[in-house]
């Protein structure tokens, strides 16, 4: 991104937060950190990915349910 559009980007998120807008990132992650960790949990966010800001990479919801069916059947067929 060049810094005519660094600029813009940051005025844009500035006059978002100061008018509590929720589609700030910075009002939403302000919001996001005061929740307590039995509500992270229920989003699916670690408090450590909350105080970070960032999410970490985590294996695709689609392929742990092809996995857990997988082993199901296997162990129907007594292979485990």
């Amino acid at each position: 991104m060049n810094n005519k559009g660094l600029v813009i980007t940051m005025l844009r998120e500035l006059a978002l937060y100061l008018s509590a807008s929720p589609r700030s990132r910075i009002w939403q992650l302000q919001q996001l950190r005061e929740l307590d960790a039995e509500r992270l949990v229920d989003i699916g966010v670690t408090p450590a990915e909350a105080t970070a800001g960032i999410r970490e990479q985590r294996v695709p919801a689609a392929r742990l349910v092809v996995a857990s069916v997988q082993q199901a059947q296997a162990a129907r067929a007594g292979a485990l």
